[in-house]
């Protein structure tokens, strides 16, 4: 059977700006690797990744789990996943403001595809 890979995308606002994509950039080696690897097995393994490394929040909205980092996403007509929002988780919750910003980005994303851009992370299989 061959495997389904998702076509993975940030999310950019208005201006071009995107904030996921940014947010990985500052990382530093390590926290980047990391979650470079978590990004491919959501891609290899879509709904089927689960916690530790994902979690569903709710409303259509997902998290990847690296360490303290968390990248939000959600699932994308039937082979995309969008990634609208990132954070240094800093509270045991997440809090809910940034919910907020998860549906609202996930909104526009819905009515309007161009807040959307192709990620430039390829998909590896077998050990590296």
């Amino acid at each position: 059977m061959e495997k389904r890979i998702f076509d993975t995308y940030y999310y950019i606002d208005e201006q071009g700006y995107s904030p996921v994509k940014e947010f990985i950039f500052r990382l530093n080696k390590k926290e980047k690797a990391k979650i470079k690897a978590y990004i491919n097995e959501l891609r290899m393994l879509g709904h089927n990744l689960r916690r530790p490394m994902a979690d569903y929040l709710g409303e259509g909205i997902y998290e990847l789990r690296p360490k303290h980092n968390r990248v939000f996403y959600f699932f994308y007509l039937r082979t995309g996943i969008v990634f609208v929002h990132a954070i240094h988780k800093k509270t045991k919750k997440i809090p809910p403001s940034d919910i907020q910003i998860c549906l609202k980005r996930k909104n526009q994303i819905e009515l309007e595809e161009k807040y959307i851009e192709k990620t430039e992370l390829e998909v590896k299989y077998g050990k590296n």
